[in-house]
This record gives structure tokens, C-alpha cells and sequence, in this order.
């Protein structure tokens, strides 16, 4: 059985890393890169409503924002 799993952020490990890393990690409403201080900013605001982790981009089916993705089995072996 095959299982796909999508990649999503720790949110207070992230917060510790070096402005070089935070710079550019999210975009603003025009798609504009933010820079690291908004970036942070944008993180605390995540765990005050309660989040543990982000996803990459767009939240997979099931995605949980305590845990992160639950996984997904191949569609063709789910039929077997």
C-alpha cells in the first residue's frame, strides 16, 4: 500500500529560524514576497488561534492544523 503524505510547517520551530529562512516564506494578498518580520508575525498569529502546524501551500483533504496531513492511500489500491 502506498501512502502520500503533504509537507506542512511547524509552527514554533519556525518561528526560531534565521531571517534569511523566514524572508520570502509567504506572500502578501498581491503576491508579493513579506519580509521576515511579517513573516514571524504572521506565525504568532497562527498559534494564538490555536494552530500547531501550516501546510505548504493549499490544505490537503483531512488536513489538520494540530497534526498536519493524515496521509492519503493510492486510489488505485484502495480499490483492491
Amino acid at each position: 500500500m502506498t501512502c502520500t503524505y503533504h509537507m506542512c510547517v511547524d509552527i514554533r520551530g519556525a518561528i526560531k529560524w534565521h531571517n534569511s529562512r523566514l524572508k520570502s516564506l509567504f506572500c502578501d494578498s498581491e503576491g508579493k514576497p513579506v519580509s521576515a518580520e511579517a513573516a514571524r508575525e504572521h506565525l504568532f498569529d497562527q498559534l494564538q488561534m490555536g494552530r500547531k502546524v501550516i501546510p505548504f501551500g493549499k490544505p490537503c483533504d483531512g488536513f489538520s492544523y494540530e497534526s498536519g496531513c493524515p496521509g492519503h492511500i493510492k486510489e488505485s489500491e484502495v480499490a483492491e
